[in-house]
């Protein structure tokens, strides 16, 4: 029996100089065969599918092209050039029952300069004083630190003229600076409390009083445990490296001592951080996420199960974290926003929904477009189509960008996207629509059309409310830096312990979306509270009110 022969693939050619590729042979043998069977029609669409194959993989090798010719310029602009554009349209689906969507490449780039001119004009007209006499940077950047000035002297045999023999006179001077680094290092202060006692009866010993203790048993003063807070949960460092620096600069602190300050003090803020909470649910606008946080749980088969960080912000830029041991909605925002009536931003998760629909809360959803285009963004390298609508989004970021350089209130705001960001939407939700309508349900792109047009309304209400944004960017924002500890502590050692990482994230994040220094502020902070600080005066201990020169001396003492 003879060996089956081997159908050669479609991009193998035959041998020898211009012979024909296999594949054009193929489908010639295949549209011979149907022609001698008297079908013609079907060798007319074997023709014709073939055709429409070759014209889609040109288009998408001239895409390939003008991407490289970007890439080589080495622009990192998202703009896409007219030429560039009037090929994406060419692959766009049908609007009219069949007639090709009749979008203008040219005017979409006169509508996207003209923005660019608008927002252009808008900074420039807002005041500048920085630009105005700047001078040379020296390549960094101080803010309270130590300044000596050194006065260097020109030697005395210098200041004679060489030409004429004369004494030179003192022009002026010239500016330069150095930057020394001077490593961190440890106080040991050491009270000698006096002691006095009545020599005649022997009774009542009176002792010096020692100065406040920020935790019970502990030598430790509020700048070493804010050092230990700061250093774990916002420069994200293990304690077990953090006891190695330490002992580089002459202090053996055990691993297991720093974990008790971190908990001890975790505690301590504890009344601090509910306020923050209070803070946070009568916010006009609450925006959440969650992460997941690895915890070291015995009960467990593995002896580890995954727990999650709930994020919640205000609007006031108010960051906090709420632990679950579980993704469940019944333990995080179920529990957390029950009953809540206003603005809730989230992503479309079907966590959210109880949210919405009357069964834990009524409150009012409001879409987030960078999940709404990010599996548009997805699929830029295997569908040329969705260039259209990235288009339009970054075009209603743009006008953002406006507002925000206009400097526009709310209402202004609200005005703007009334006038510019209605069109843009009006002309995505027909892209998403016939997109629905024309692909199958099964594609990538029909999907992500099905996503957004399914939350149209919570993606479309920022423009009738200037307080609203676009996205719930802020909140992911505020979930790095748990992402980036886990990296380099890898789990958490308890429950109870995932649970003051939250607390201790809450402040930290707050203090930097205010751009409180931390560390000044947990030691002024622990001081404060260490002192007896009043519970009825919670909220000037908050980021937002807190003032570095607060004196602790003056802090007032509780009941």
């Amino acid at each position: 029996m003879d060996e089956p022969t081997a159908v050669p693939r479609p991009w193998e050619r035959s041998a020898g100089p211009g012979a024909e590729p296999s594949a054009l042979r193929q489908i010639r043998g295949s549209a011979q065969a149907l022609l001698a069977e008297g079908k013609a029609d079907e060798a007319w669409e074997l023709f014709v599918s073939a055709l429409e194959a070759v014209l889609v993989k040109n288009r998408e090798l001239e895409l390939l092209v003008a991407k490289l010719r970007r890439e080589r310029i080495g622009t990192n602009s998202e703009r896409i050039d007219p030429a560039q554009l009037r090929l994406l349209f060419e692959a766009l689906m049908d609007q009219d029952g069949g007639a090709q969507a009749q979008v203008d490449p040219e005017v979409e780039a006169k509508e996207d300069a003209e923005l660019d001119r608008e927002i252009e004009s808008a900074e420039q007209a807002q005041p500048d004083p920085v630009r105005k006499g700047r001078k040379k940077d020296p390549g960094w950047k101080t803010r309270e630190v130590e300044r000596r000035v050194h006065q260097v002297e020109v030697e005395a045999a210098q200041r004679t003229c060489k030409d004429c023999g004369r004494e030179k006179k003192r022009i002026g001077v010239d500016v330069t600076r150095r930057l020394e680094y001077v490593p961190a290092h440890f106080v040991e202060h050491e009270y000698h409390l006096e002691k006095y006692a009545c020599g005649v009866c022997k009774e009542g010993v009176t002792t010096a009083q020692a100065p406040v203790q920020v935790l019970d048993r502990s030598a430790a003063d509020a700048s070493l445990l804010a050092h230990v807070v700061v250093s774990k949960y916002a420069d994200h460092c293990p304690l077990h490296r953090l006891h190695r620096i330490y002992a580089r600069s002459g202090v053996d602190i055990p691993v297991s001592t720093l974990s008790d300050w971190t908990a001890a003090v975790g505690d301590l803020v504890g009344p601090l951080v509910e306020r923050l909470a209070e803070r946070v649910l009568g916010a006009y606008i609450v925006r959440t996420d969650a992460t997941g946080l690895k915890v070291l749980d015995p009960q467990s088969p593995e002896n580890i199960v995954l727990g999650s960080m709930w994020g919640y912000i205000g609007d006031d830029r108010d960051v906090l974290f709420r632990y679950t041991p579980t993704g469940e909605g019944a333990t995080g925002p179920w529990e957390f926003l029950a009953g809540r009536k206003g603005y809730i931003q989230a992503d479309a998760a079907n966590v959210f929904d109880r949210l919405f629909n009357g069964q834990v809360a009524w409150a009012v959803e409001l879409g987030c477009w960078s999940h709404g285009r990010r599996r548009l963004v997805a699929m830029q390298e295997t569908d040329c189509r969705v260039a259209y609508p990235l288009k339009l989004i970054a075009r209603l970021y743009r006008i953002e960008h406006l507002a925000d350089a206009r400097g526009l209130a709310p209402e202004g705001r609200a005005e703007l996207r009334k006038e510019r960001s209605t069109p843009v939407l009006e002309k995505l939700k027909r892209f998403f629509a016939t997109t629905r309508a024309s692909e199958p349900p099964s594609t990538d792109l029909a999907k992500a059309a099905g996503y957004v047009l399914n939350h149209w309304d919570a993606l479309t209400r920022f423009v009738e409310d200037g307080r609203a944004g676009l996205d719930n960017n802020l909140c992911e924002q505020q979930l790095r830096d748990i992402a980036l500890g886990r990296k380099n502590y890898l789990f958490a050692g308890s429950h109870d312990a995932a649970r003051r990482a939250a607390a201790l994230y809450s402040l930290t994040r707050t203090c930097a979306q205010y751009g409180v220094p931390p560390l000044a502020y947990f030691t002024d902070v622990l001081t404060k509270l260490a002192n007896g600080w009043s519970m009825d005066r919670l909220d000037e201990l908050l980021p937002h009110r807190w003032q570095t020169g607060m004196l602790t001396s003056e802090s007032p003492q509780g009941p």
